[in-house]
This record gives structure tokens, sequence and C-alpha cells, in this order.
């Protein structure tokens, strides 16, 4: 398949047709199920008014047959009671009276005995006629129910006749009148017109579960064909799709491995790119060591000659002492209290020696940290807190009288070599012992807070000393111009607390000045700084 063929059938142009006309099949079929749906509902209404209108005929012939039990009843006992229940079939016929619920089924026998009672309640007045015609009786079924009813009116007149004679106590000439031939014509009548009402009612059900059967056969019909149509459409689009499908699949095959082949080569180029990148890196850290060294050397240098210039110096005074002996030995000049002087010399300048090779083997110490070989110590997860406190109770405050406060919260935690941590906290806090408290009268104070904001660790030093001298703000943080603030001394100090704060935890070591007078020296770092910092190590 070429381009141009590609792009043809990626437009899928007549695919929206299929599509359309899978929405119209469909909607369409929908459509029959609602009408099927709803002629069904209508057939079910239809037989449900059949019945009501039968029932409602039902009632006007049973009615009229209640009537005439009623009044042979009272004609054959003169029970006035049964005359009243005449004149109530009556009077709930027309709608005058409450109408008993049920009334088609048996409920005037259950009156007839002693203290009866009705089986049923009573509902609203409704006349028959009304009834008839709220169940959509048609004109003509109607016309023939109500020459049925009016029949049945008129027959009323022959029983009332009845009632009168038996009021007179005639009761054998009542019986007569109510079984008599034109008594019995027309009660025939009366039949006559129900029987109509039900005939019409049977052809006119006929022809409407016809009419009703056939329309929903139609609309069953018409939603299967629609449902089958959409199947076959589907059917022959997925056929379709299918072939399709596998003509772009194999284009796309050919575009995949020409892409493949163009990225394998560019790939190749990249890699290449990325091991001139990792060299690169490597220099550029390289050269940063250099660098640090290269700040770090004069400041080495110098702290390195105080202590050998000390050691050299004893040990040539040892020398010294030790000749002086060696002489009075040879001599047998050598008196007790001169002996013990010479080893008093000896022992001295032997302590200056071993402070001077412990500070050098410090200062060395210091040296492989800030170079990084050497150390070698693994990160854990420490109590910021509590390193403090161990820091203050490690640190040399020359028995001097400090009023200390640690804000510090309990549940900062920071992952990092204890030693790497402890190394600049340390040198500021012995900072302000060592240069900051020069002043007998001053009620020292040193301060030290630590907060967490958006996983950002600051901590501050804080002291109420005499503070830093303007001449040195500038270069603080070199090797040289560090020490008592009042004279430069030369020694690692806070240079060696920015190198580690920088090089191992990311982070930076400024100062600034204190509300009590003093200096307060802030630590700013990320939490994870000394993770982040291995990783840049690793280079990843």
């Amino acid at each position: 398949m070429n381009e141009k063929q590609y792009h043809k059938f990626l437009s899928f142009k007549y695919f929206e047709y299929i599509i359309g006309l899978c929405l119209t099949l469909f909607i369409a079929a929908l459509v029959f199920v609602v009408l099927a749906f709803v002629s069904k509902s209508e057939q079910q209404k239809g037989l449900e008014q059949n019945f009501n209108l039968v029932r409602l005929s039902q009632e006007l012939r049973l009615s009229s047959d209640q009537l005439t039990m009623m009044a042979r009843a009272y004609a054959a006992t003169s029970n006035p009671k049964f005359k009243q229940f005449f004149e109530q079939i009556l009077s709930i016929r027309s709608g005058e009276s409450p109408r008993p619920k049920h009334l088609n089924r048996v409920y005037w026998d259950m009156l007839m005995v002693l203290d009866g009672s009705p089986p049923f309640p009573s509902g609203e007045p409704k006349s028959l006629l009304d009834l008839l015609k709220k169940n959509g009786a048609s004109e003509q079924e109607l016309t023939a129910l109500t020459r049925a009813y009016e029949q049945s009116e008129s027959l009323v007149l022959l029983e009332n006749q009845a009632f009168d004679l038996v009021r007179q106590g005639k009761n054998q000439e009542a019986l007569t009148i109510l079984y008599s031939e034109a008594y019995l014509q027309s009660k025939v009548r009366i039949m006559s017109h129900i029987n109509e009402f039900l005939s019409i009612r049977e052809q006119k059900l006929d022809e409407f579960i016809a009419y009703s059967t056939m329309k929903l056969n139609v609309y069953y019909f018409a939603a299967v064909v629609c449902f089958l149509s959409l199947l076959c459409v589907l059917i022959f689009f997925y056929n379709a799709r299918s072939r399709i499908r596998k003509n772009i699949i194999s284009f796309l095959n050919s575009e995949v491995k020409n892409q493949t082949n163009e990225l394998v080569s560019k790939n190749n180029a990249l890699c290449a790119a990325v091991s001139d990148l990792e060299r690169v890196q490597a220099r550029l850290v390289n050269a940063e060591k250099s660098a640090t060294l290269m700040r770090l050397i004069p400041g080495l240098a110098h702290e390195i000659n105080t202590p050998v210039g000390i050691a050299v110096t004893a040990s040539s005074s040892q020398l010294l002492a030790l000749e002086e002996v060696k002489a009075c030995v040879n001599e047998n000049k050598l008196a007790k209290t001169s002996l013990l002087e010479s080893i008093e010399s000896i022992e001295n300048c032997a302590n200056l020696v071993g402070n001077s090779a412990s500070r050098i083997s410090n200062i060395m110490t210091k040296l492989k940290v800030i170079t990084q070989y050497g150390f070698d110590e693994k990160a854990q997860m420490l109590v910021l807190a509590d390193e403090i406190r161990d820091c203050v109770e490690d640190a040399d405050n020359k028995g001097m009288d400090v009023e200390l406060d640690i804000d510090v919260d309990e549940h900062i935690q920071i992952e990092a070599p204890r030693f790497l941590l402890h190394l600049p906290l340390a040198i500021l806090i012995e900072n302000s012992f060592n240069h900051a408290f020069e002043h007998p009268s001053t009620q020292y104070k040193l301060h030290i807070q630590a907060s967490l904001t958006n996983q950002e660790l600051t901590i501050r030093v804080c002291d109420n000393g005499c503070g830093i001298p303007d001449a040195i703000k500038g270069n603080l943080f070199d090797t040289l111009v560090v020490g008592n603030r009042d004279a430069t001394v030369t020694e690692l100090g806070l240079c060696l607390a920015h190198e580690i704060i920088s090089q191992y935890f990311c982070g930076t070591l400024e100062y600034e000045s204190h509300s009590e007078g003093g200096v307060c020296f802030a630590i700013t770092m990320p939490l994870d700084g000394f993770r982040q910092s291995a990783a840049k190590e690793n280079g990843e």
C-alpha cells in the first residue's frame, strides 16, 4: 500500500455513512419496540374497557332481576324490608344513593336474612348510565343499554301497582301482576336490549383485537427487521474494518521498521554524546574538587605548619634536655633536682609533640571529608533535636555559664551520616564558645532553632556575643579569615562547615545580624539534601 492509498483508507469516509446507517437502524428498532409496547398497553386498556362495559351491562341485567325478586318477595310476604331493598336498588342504579363497592358480586342475598349486613362498604353515588359513558361505551351501545334501562324503569310501574295491591291486602292479585304475561314481556324486552349490547360489544371486541394484534405484529416485525439489518451492517463493518486494519498494520510495520532503523542510528549517536557528556561531567567534578582543594590549601598549609613548628621546637628542646642529662651523667654531676627538672621539661615537650600530632591528625580527617577520600560512613535516619543536643554536650564551653535555648521540633528527621551532620553543627556551636563570648559581664546566650517548610530545613545558631568585625564580613568563609573575631586567626573553621553544607547537603551557610547583638548563622538545605548530593556524585 503506498502513502496515497494509506491516507485514503485513513479517511474512512464511507465508514461515516455506515455508522449513520447503524444509528438510524438502531433508533428505528427502538422506536418500533416502543410502539409495540404502547400498542400492547392500548390493547390491554381496550380489553379492560370491554370487561368493564360487559360487567356494567350485567349489572343492569342483575339489577332488573333483583328488582323483580324484591317485588315478588314483598308481594308474597308483605315484609316491608323487601320494598325497602327495592327502592334502594332503584336509588343506587340512578345515582341518588351511595354505590356499594363490588356491586357485581353477591350483595343483596346477604341482606335478605334476619339482621343481615352488607358485605362491602359503600362509595360515592354514581349512576349506571354515567358509568357506561365514562367507560367509553359507543353511541350504539349506549342506545341499546339506555333502552334496556328505560324499559326496566317502565317495568317499575307494574311493580308499583303490585305494591299498591299489597298495601290493600290483595297479595294474590299483586303476585298475579308480577307473574303476568305483560310483566314477562317487559322483562324480555329488557333482556333483548342487553343482548343487543352484548352482540355489539362482541363485534367491536373482535375488531379491536384483530386490529391491535395486526398492529402489534407489524411493530414487532419491523423491529426484528431493523435489528437483523443492523446486525448485517455491523458484520459488514467488522469485515471491512478488519481488512483495512490489516493493510494499515502492514503499512505501520514498514513505517516502524524504517523509524526503528532511524532511531537506532540516532540512539548510537546519542550514546556517543552521552559518553562524551559523562567524560565532561567527570572532568567538571574533578575540577570542582581541585578548586575546593585550591581554596583550602593556604589554610591547610597554615594549619599544619603551626603544630609542625611546635612539634619541631618541642623535639629540639627534648634533645637539648637529653644532651644536658647525658653530659651530667658523663661528668658525674647529675643531681636529683636537676634530673627532675630535665624529666619535667622532656615530659612537657612530649605532651606538646603529642598534642601537635593529634591536631595534625584532626586536620587530615577534615581534609578527607572535604575531598571525599576516606569517608565511607553510611547514612541513617537521625532525629535532629537529639543530634543537636549531642553536639552541645560534646562542645568545649570552656567552663562558661551559657544560657542555652534549643527550639527544635522533635519530629524532624534527616537522613545523613552522623559524623557528617555533627561536624558543621559542632563548628558553629564551638565558634560561639571560642570567639563570641568575651565580655564576662554579659549573660551569655546561645539559641539554636530549626524549622521545616515544604521539605526545606532551616537551622539557625545564634549568640549574643561580640559580633563580626566589618573588615572580615566579606570573606568570612575563606580559609584564612576564620577565627577570633577581633584578630583573624587562620584555621579551617567556618570554611569547612560551608564546604560540607554545600558539597554534601546541597545547601547554603549564611550569617546575619542577631537582634540581641552577636551573630546568627543560618543553614538552609533540602531535607533529602544528602541523597541529592549522592545522586549527583553517582551521575544519576
